[in-house]
Parts: structure tokens; sequence; C-alpha cells
């Protein structure tokens, strides 16, 4: 029963996060809208979600009657969920790169990267590869900050 009540929660979260992707604004002919990775995120959310409630049901449905110790995995994805709202939201106060630089050793470190040396070289190679990806590949306008922006620091 704890998978299903899991699953409501999570698919809970992804609808909101469908919402909230929905809220970018569209892309200018000939662009890539700049939502698709959110939007494609939360739409894969909300699959996972579902999938965790159909195990759940057919757990319940036979009888199981294992004890759970309870899926360290939900505090994870609900963690991502959060630092993703907040990256998401901080591109429009201080752009592209700060929020990229401090997100990424921080998800690295979610997901287990416990070496110092590659947390540290997140901090520059993850900005770098998805700016040359999005901005320079896809011709993604980046967005600029509002409060501060370190793009224009570097430039000047």
């Amino acid at each position: 029963m704890r998978d299903v009540i899991e699953g409501i929660v999570l698919a809970l979260f992804s609808l909101i996060a469908i919402w909230g992707a929905w809220q970018v604004p569209g892309a200018s002919p000939g662009d890539t809208w700049a939502g698709i990775v959110p939007f494609a995120a939360s739409v894969a959310l909300l699959v996972l979600s579902s999938l965790l409630i159909v195990g759940g049901l057919r757990m319940a449905d036979h009888g199981s009657a294992e004890i759970k110790n309870g899926s360290p995995g939900t505090l994870d994805i609900l963690i991502l969920f959060a630092i993703a709202l907040l990256y998401q939201q901080s591109f429009r106060w201080f752009g592209y790169l700060l929020p990229t630089a401090i997100v990424a050793p921080a998800v690295f470190y979610l997901f287990g990267v416990r070496n110092w040396i590659g947390l540290a070289a997140s901090i520059v190679l993850c900005p770098l590869i998805f700016y040359l990806i999005f901005f320079q590949l896809l011709g993604v306008f980046p967005p600029y900050g509002e409060v501060f922006d370190l793009m224009d620091w570097i430039r000047s």
C-alpha cells in the first residue's frame, strides 16, 4: 500500500511539474522550445509514478505479506524535484551559468558521486557542455538573469 501512496504523491508532483513546463513561453519559429526538457522529465515522472501505483496495486491484490522498509528512492526523487524547481526558477533570477554550476555537483552528489575532483569538475564542465548542446547546437537562447548574471561579468 505504501507504493500506491508514494505513486500518487509523485503523480501529483509530476502534474504540477507538467503545468510548470507549460508556463515556459513558446519558441519563435525555427527555434527549439525551452520547456522541452522539463516537460519530458515531468512526463517521465508521471509514467514512473503510474508504474509504482500499478505495482503497488498488484502486490495488494496478491495479498503479499512482505514488510518493506520503504523506498529511499522516493525521497531522492522528491529532493531532485525540489532541486529542479529551484533550478528552473533561478534561471530567471541569475541566468544560466550560476544555477547550473551550483546544481550540477549537488545532483551528482545525490546520485552517489563522492569524488571531490569529479564534483569540482562538474562545476565547470556541466555548464560548458550544456551551453554547447543547448545554446550552440540547438539554437536555444540562454536565459539572462534579472538580479545577477555571471555571463555579463565574464563578457566584460
